[in-house]
């Protein structure tokens, strides 16, 4: 019976392992993507800026902003959400996803609140050094000038046909003395999985931090 159980156990063990690995596997795969495409990122076109030729990316996942998916303002409100429109610093305006009709007509509001959760539980992770398509640098301190970025790691649809990835955009200048001051802007990038093909994004949103 002990030996049963035993096996049972390693059993399982194998099979969260097996899981993880391929959790990771395709996480990674998306953010190779998401930064292997460089239309992603013509927000660093902006403010005279100028694309950076190398992408160095923080080498620890971020934390998920969740106004992406939730505010906890009553929607259903009409007087709420135009007050909301009205305030240009609400997250309803510079992170909600779905003040964008046709993305809160495509997600339910059981999708949206699963959304909300996920991202809620995701804890930030180390990346490894073999992405090719950008290098990894540890903090603030140890980037060069210049763009630089953090990305999360994809939140999926419950069905995992849809992904979203959110990257953070700093620009570290001889003046800037940290984090708070090198914000530049934000990129929210939505995929969708297409049977036959592969992942292809549907969705950029842009937000410069000013």
């Amino acid at each position: 019976m002990s030996c049963a159980l035993s096996s049972m156990r390693l059993l399982t063990i194998i099979a969260l392992l097996l899981f993880s690995t391929r959790s990771v596997s395709q996480d990674n795969g998306l953010i190779k993507l998401a930064f292997k495409d460089k239309s992603n990122f013509e927000i660093t076109t902006l403010l005279k800026s100028k694309k950076p030729t190398v992408y160095f990316v923080l080498s620890k996942t971020d934390k998920w902003n969740t106004y992406r998916f939730h505010l906890d303002e009553d929607l259903t409100s009409d007087s709420v959400r135009k007050k909301l429109e009205s305030d240009e610093h609400s997250p309803y305006n510079h992170s909600y996803l779905f003040s964008d009709t046709a993305l809160d007509r495509l997600f339910n509001e059981t999708e949206k609140q699963h959304l909300y959760k996920v991202a809620q539980s995701m804890k930030p992770r180390q990346l490894t050094d073999t992405f090719k398509v950008f290098k990894l640098t540890k903090s603030f301190n140890t980037v060069q000038n210049g763009f630089f970025f953090s990305v999360t790691d994809p939140v999926f649809t419950q069905n995992k046909q849809y992904a979203f990835i959110d990257i953070t955009i700093f620009k570290k200048e001889k003046e800037t003395e940290d984090f708070n001051q090198a914000y530049f802007g934000t990129t929210l990038l939505i995929y969708e999985h297409i049977k036959g093909k592969g992942w292809s994004r549907i969705k950029k949103r842009d937000s410069l931090i000013l």
